[in-house]
């Protein structure tokens, strides 16, 4: 019974009698599928306003002026084709997927299969959890991070409950506050310092909606209910580092006895949300970009030079070839070619030519550059370097050597 209490809510609607009963920010009652409260045009609202403030005593009409004051102009006509009545002194719940409004063994079947398949819009949660697994690796964040959201819905976290369970511990408390079992839905929402980092975000933080005792339904509200419910984009997107902040946070004081503060887990969220996302626009400025045409590319910055690199690898081969050619317009001006012992890969034979190529400009003094590579693979290991282990070493002689140029990105171009 309590598995299926989540798709009797998520087919429920609030029906406006005298409006005495409905809340106006936070009971379902616009007639959208879900059912949801109503979005407001204003940054703060009232908790506590009822629907009946909005409907005239005398005519039993809705208050027009006050609903465009108020209220979001894509809900005013779902609300004025409501009908409020003097005749029930209480709001009632009714079903959504019948046009009666009662309940029905087979529509409730009908909405749990539409749900599950994902033809429902916003789907509920109860006993199945693939629609949250599944939503999980499509939200806009690293991989990683994506791997932690699966995680936490398909209950894989490691925390003190679950150690209990599985006879590898013996106290279930949370080492944070001591108060609680340490569940994932407890360390991630409930637990003092985290409840600071989401009372801190902006992701609207509704009592008694969320957070909430479910980790489901506050996974949910993260991924598709806060934008039903009026919150902006922007402030949305950063729930995926939220999370991740906080079970880090957890981490340091089981592993090292050391206290995060929330409101740095929130910086910190911030932070990483921004750096991904001028990540992104990075990426899709290149993709969108025509293809680079070596000794024909325009220099963009005035005095600069467009220094190309390439790499010679074969397997059946015991010595690697690399090179690299200055161009200034279209004369060039340096080059250099060499050949050495054979790298394991291609891509080591690209990196150790960008390496020399760097290493003999600066000898030359020449630090407006515009580096290229005909290496896709090097340009995406430069682009994200942290997924690139195998390369430490490499990047850290980068790190070092790209501190002398004024300008340092590696362009992908194609020969054509």
């Amino acid at each position: 019974m309590l598995a299926a209490r989540p798709l009797l809510l998520s087919g429920s609607r609030k029906n406006i009698g005298s409006g005495f009963d409905t809340r106006v920010w936070s009971d379902p009652w616009i007639s959208s599928i879900p059912a949801r409260p109503a979005l407001s045009k204003l940054d703060n609202t009232d908790p506590n306003l009822f629907v009946n403030a909005l409907i005239d005593p005398v005519s039993k009409s809705w208050k027009v002026e006050l609903l465009h004051e108020l209220i979001q102009p894509e809900d005013i006509p779902r609300i004025l084709g409501l009908h409020p009545s003097s005749k029930f002194s209480r709001d009632a719940y009714v079903w959504t997927h019948t046009k009666s409004g009662n309940y029905s063994v087979k529509s409730g079947y009908l909405a749990a299969s539409a749900s599950r398949r994902g033809d429902c819009g916003l789907p509920f949660q109860g006993p199945s959890v693939s629609a949250l697994q599944a939503q999980s690796w499509k939200i806009p964040t690293s991989r990683k991070i994506k791997h932690f959201l699966w995680q936490s819905v398909s209950g894989c976290l490691v925390t003190c409950q679950r150690l209990v369970n599985r006879h590898l511990a013996t106290d279930r408390l949370c080492p944070r506050c001591g108060m609680e079992e340490e569940s994932i839905n407890h360390v991630l929402f409930e637990c003092p310092p985290a409840f600071q980092v989401w009372s801190l975000s902006q992701i609207p933080f509704i009592q008694g909606v969320f957070p909430s005792s479910s980790l489901f339904v506050n996974i949910d509200h993260l991924f598709w209910r806060a934008r039903e419910l009026g919150g902006r984009e922007e402030s949305i997107r950063i729930f995926p580092w939220i999370l991740w902040f906080i079970w880090k946070a957890r981490n340091s004081k089981v592993f090292e006895n050391k206290d995060v503060h929330p409101a740095d887990t929130l910086q910190l969220a911030m932070k990483e949300a921004d750096s991904f996302r001028t990540a992104r626009v990075k990426d899709s400025f290149l993709e969108s970009a025509p293809p680079l045409v070596p000794l024909e590319v325009p220099v963009p910055v005035p005095g600069s030079i467009v220094c190309q690199v390439d790499g010679s690898w074969a397997l059946s081969s015991t010595l690697s070839g690399i090179g690299w050619v200055a161009n200034s317009g279209q004369d060039i001006i340096h080059l250099g070619l060499k050949g050495f012992r054979s790298c394991q890969l291609p891509l080591h034979a690209e990196f150790e030519a960008l390496l020399w190529e760097m290493r003999s400009l600066i000898s030359l003094s020449l630090f407006h550059v515009d580096f290229q590579t005909d290496s896709l693979e090097l340009s995406q290991l430069l682009d994200t370097p942290d997924e690139w282990p195998a390369f430490s070493l490499e990047l850290e002689y980068i790190s070092m050597l790209k501190l002398s140029f004024f300008f340092f990105f590696v362009f992908y171009f194609t020969l054509s």
